[in-house]
């Protein structure tokens, strides 16, 4: 996988080798980590994909099934889990499906 450099417009599927690189060049970056079968997962989607147009912040999905060492890494024993990383380093773990208010709100407290 190439590592994601700049900011997108978009939801960002990364592997074991991507995250460390992708939230180290963005301020915020807000990353869920999915199972393919989970329905709350599913659910989040279109909420990840508003989030990812409207603010600043990079947000990434991480297969725990393909990508267990990461999801083992950042905590994530339950999915959906959310890690909001701020330069680069993680700030806050958020577990179960959220609303899109409440992970504005958490983006929003950690933008410059």
């Amino acid at each position: 996988m190439t590592t994601q450099t700049t900011k997108t417009n978009s939801v960002v599927s990364l592997g074991d080798d991507d995250i460390e690189a992708a939230v180290e060049i963005d301020g915020v970056a807000l990353a869920e980590f999915y199972t393919e079968w989970c329905g709350s997962c599913q659910r989040m989607t279109p909420i990840l994909e508003t989030i990812a147009t409207d603010t600043d912040a990079t947000v990434l999905t991480i297969d725990v099934e393909s990508h267990l060492e990461t999801a083992i890494e950042f905590g994530a024993q339950s999915t959906p889990t959310f890690v909001l990383f701020a330069d680069g380093k993680p700030v806050k773990q958020l577990r179960g499906a959220q609303d899109e208010a409440t992970l504005r709100k958490l983006i929003e407290r950690y933008s410059d």
